[in-house]
């Protein structure tokens, strides 16, 4: 342990605001801009693209179809769709969620993106066969689950991509969790996001953790990345 390690504070009793059922559309739709704008300005869509573009220079395509794991409001989606117009390729997109009022959400918001389709699912029971699509995207997600659950939804990424998978989340450290503490406290005007800030901080994995995620589930030669921002992207390819 060093000054930045903190133990990971995770009760399932208490789900994210966000997972939660009845919550006030206008709150959650709010909610998810502020998701939008964290992807935007600190690199979330960055990151996905970034590695989209080292899987086609590995293995270019002139089409492509991507899993997006909770979706959310479905930004990084439509993101891919305007990286992909640019560069001619011929993308599909099945978005997933488990929550039906986000998934609403999703569809008012991806109405005119026709290479969105919006799906509702539950992570540990997807109904999608082996090799399914060609790459599978899970991003600030899994710090929603308990261990044996990301274990299962690592390897169901896996198996259903065809040429690799790209999953990002928070890195939890002291720092990180201070800051979340700090904008709930200053900043952030949401209710959901301000309780939901600090809480994914502190239910984040670290790298290590992590790795002996993947490891568990046998996804075998994986990198782990670090991105600014307390972020990290485990990315595998097939």
């Amino acid at each position: 342990m060093n000054f930045l390690s903190t133990p990971r504070r995770f009760d399932p009793a208490v789900p994210e605001m966000m997972d939660r059922r009845g919550n006030d559309l206008e709150l959650l739709r709010a909610d998810l801009r502020v998701l939008e704008s964290i992807n935007r300005f600190l690199g979330g869509r960055r990151l996905a693209l970034r590695y989209l573009d080292a899987f086609l220079e590995a293995a270019p395509m002139k089409s492509l179809t991507v899993l997006d794991l909770a979706t959310g409001g479905a930004d990084i989606p439509r993101t891919i769709v305007q990286w992909a117009r640019r560069r001619n390729i011929q993308v599909q997109i099945t978005a997933v969620d488990g929550n039906p009022e986000i998934l609403r959400i999703a569809r008012e918001r991806c109405a005119t993106w026709p290479e969105i389709h919006i799906e509702q699912c539950d992570l540990l029971a997807l109904p999608y066969a082996t090799a399914s699509f060609d790459v599978v995207l899970c991003s600030l997600t899994l710090h929603h689950f308990v261990e044996a659950d990301v274990v299962a939804i690592l390897r169901r990424i896996h198996d259903t991509a065809r040429v690799g998978y790209i999953v990002n989340d928070l890195r939890r450290n002291r720092i990180a969790i201070c800051l979340g503490k700090l904008m709930a406290r200053t900043i952030i005007n949401n209710p959901i996001a301000r309780f939901d800030t600090p809480a994914s901080c502190e239910r984040a994995f670290t790298v290590a953790e992590l790795r002996a995620l993947a490891t568990q589930a046998g996804l075998g030669a994986v990198t782990i990345h670090r991105h600014r921002f307390f972020r990290m992207a485990l990315v595998g390819r097939k």
